[in-house]
């Protein structure tokens, strides 16, 4: 199955990122770790693992452990890489808090990919080596906080 035709949920793109943290851990994963890590049943957790076993990206066997095959590392790590550029631009260019980003970013990795998150990519490495640190930071700190109200980071509630 060529990458173009495969498309994954935001759930099993969950699935595969969990496992890849497992893998970074413990080397491999149990149903138990992911079922814990994701705050899902462990049925929900064998039921994901069969699709994303057909679809070749996990092997995994009934009673054993689960790891990602090539492919399904190389989505894993390019869902994780969405996810760090976007809780980065949330928390360090937008002054969300970082329980707010974590958050916000979960929610938004899903539906962004490709020319987006390299120019968000691109934003996060000009803010950090031009404006982080400097002045131009704390006006822009201070520009976020009068225009949204508020006197320190947005609240998670507040849209982009």
């Amino acid at each position: 199955m060529s990458p173009k035709e495969l498309t994954l949920s935001q759930s099993l793109e969950d699935y595969l990122e969990a496992i890849l943290t497992l893998e970074h851990t413990h080397k491999v994963a149990r149903v138990k770790q992911i079922a814990d890590l994701l705050q899902v049943r462990m049925p929900s957790v064998t039921n994901a693992l069969k699709h994303l076993r057909d679809k070749h990206l996990v092997h995994y066997e009934k009673n054993s452990y689960i790891s990602l095959t090539d492919e399904g590392r190389r989505i894993a790590r390019r869902v994780t890489m969405r996810h760090k550029t976007i809780r980065t631009f949330l928390q360090d260019v937008l002054h969300f808090t970082p329980e707010d980003a974590e958050e916000t970013a979960c929610r938004i990795e899903h539906v962004i990919d490709g020319e987006f998150i390299d120019r968000l990519e691109l934003l996060n490495e000009f803010f950090e080596k031009n404006i982080t640190g400097t002045e131009r930071s704390e006006e822009w700190l201070s520009y976020i906080s009068q225009k949204s109200g508020k006197t320190k980071q947005p609240a998670k509630d507040m849209q982009l």
